[in-house]
């Protein structure tokens, strides 16, 4: 029988409990949270549910309930949630051309947001924070300060209840409830909305709409909640994950933020070092191009699965270069001082794409971001020099486009043929790549039909002699 899981997917289970009151109150609430009118709004749904599978498994009459049943859960859950939460279709983006990031703050105010106030303004930082009524009631001192000290104030909810436990005119009164309540504390009526864990459902949806609200969701997640997580593991997360336009979610209440206190200070500075400035949603422009918007939920995600990290640019500004660790699985590669063989740890370098994007106009674009390339691997080189994880690296490269032989050789890399399955995957990759971000959009894939993916590699000797501290000479 299928089981919720605590984020309310459905997986398969075994001896699986029965729905009803205690199952309930035993698993979601706990979860969720709530009070009896949420757990009595949850049980009339389940008790549809149990109905409509009951009348499927005895073959009865009712098996119309079961379809009835499904369409309701698809039209006033999953699709609203799928579409808003998970696709973010019509939710805030930020633009990325201008290098900011919306540093956000959840569940406040709480016994730990003044602290949190504290850290912001050392630092120099708006930030927008998104509050629950029940928490603003006790402290309406801290809104006050919030506004005072140029942050920005969203709704997060009248009770801090996962739209999966209500029906959706409970939902849409809790957002209409909770804007009124926000206005009357502090006399400005927020325009900023983010649900609960950000669920969604119908009633949700259409309270959006109703009150023009702007939904705001987040693309970096530290988990700052949880017990185990330092100040150094939270700050180390979000300035891995994060780039410009993205919104950061941390939390000041519902718990002891002491930890996340103390990330604020290396968090700002981090992003700082990588050219991006942190602050509230207000100060964002939004992203027009919704092809970034999702490519950059992948890109987080494949920063998070393979351990990227930006390369920081010694001179300031935007970053140019990203390098993961990965395994070379391959043929013998002579890379002159060394002969790279399958097993071998290897630096896997990425081009940031914004700096593809700014340096992408005219014709002779692609050779002004490889001169840009190569001027960033001497910061390449001091980076896998002081950092002990790419202690073990036997070369750097990566698939590339590029097809600049010459200057590759110059630059010190050996260009080595890519093919199989792996060739004609890299070139839709990377064509797919240069179509988002190239600054003549997808008109631009002719221009690639003749290109065809190379592997180009260092050895991390060659790299340290031609671009480290101690370099012989340079490309």
């Amino acid at each position: 029988m299928p089981v919720i899981d605590d984020w309310g997917g459905m997986r398969p289970g075994v001896g699986a409990p029965s729905w009803g009151r205690g199952c309930w109150d035993g698993g979601w609430r706990r979860r969720f949270g709530g009070g009896d009118g949420a757990a009595h709004d949850g049980n009339v749904v389940l008790a549809l549910s149990v109905s409509s599978i009951s009348g499927w498994v005895t073959g009865g009459g009712e098996v119309q309930w079961l379809a009835a049943g499904v369409l309701v859960w698809l039209v006033v859950y999953a699709i609203p949630d799928w579409l808003l939460h998970h696709l973010q279709l019509t939710a805030f983006f930020g633009a990325q051309e201008t290098r900011r990031l919306a540093l956000t703050f959840d569940d406040g105010p709480g016994p730990d947001t003044p602290d949190v106030l504290d850290a912001l303004r050392e630092n120099a930082v708006q930030a927008t924070f998104f509050v629950v009524c029940a928490g603003a009631r006790r402290a309406p001192e801290l809104l006050r300060r919030m506004l005072n000290e140029g942050h920005e104030i969203g709704l997060h909810g009248r009770r801090h209840v996962s739209a999966y436990r209500m029906m959706p005119w409970t939902a849409f009164h809790d957002v209409v409830a909770g804007v009124r309540e926000v206005e009357a504390l502090t006399g400005v009526r927020p325009t900023l909305y983010r649900p609960p864990w950000g669920h969604v459902n119908l009633g949700t949806w259409l309270a959006i709409r109703r009150l023009r609200l702007t939904p705001v969701f987040w693309q970096v997640a530290p988990d700052d909640w949880r017990a185990d997580r330092t100040p150094e593991e939270i700050a180390r997360r979000v300035v891995q994950w994060s780039q410009p336009g993205v919104t950061v979610v941390l939390h000041d209440a519902g718990g002891d933020r002491r930890r996340t206190v103390a990330a604020v200070g290396p968090i700002v500075r981090g992003l700082r070092s990588l050219g991006i400035e942190p602050g509230a949603v207000r100060e964002l422009a939004r992203a027009r191009s919704f092809g970034r918007q999702v490519w950059t939920w992948w890109e987080i995600r494949f920063t998070r699965a393979w351990d990227v990290e930006a390369v920081p640019a010694s001179a300031g500004g935007a970053p140019i270069l990203r390098l993961g660790i990965t395994t070379y699985h391959g043929p013998d590669r002579d890379l002159g001082d060394r002969i790279l063989t399958a097993g071998n740890a290897m630096g896997e370098i990425h081009f940031e794409n914004l700096a593809l994007s700014r340096l992408s106009g005219g014709p002779a674009g692609g050779l002004r971001a490889f001169r840009l390339v190569v001027r960033a691997l001497s910061d390449l080189a001091d980076c896998i020099e002081r950092d002990p994880r790419y202690r073990d690296l036997a070369a750097v490269g990566g698939v590339t486009l590029l097809d600049a032989q010459i200057a590759l050789e110059r630059a010190g890399f050996r260009r080595f043929t890519v093919r199989g399955w792996k060739k004609l995957s890299m070139w839709m990759y990377l064509t797919l790549v240069m179509a988002i971000y190239h600054h003549a959009g997808w008109s631009t894939l002719r221009r690639f039909f003749h290109l065809r993916p190379v592997l180009v590699l260092i050895s991390r000797e060659d790299l340290f002699r031609r671009y480290g501290k101690h370099r012989t000479r340079r490309a």
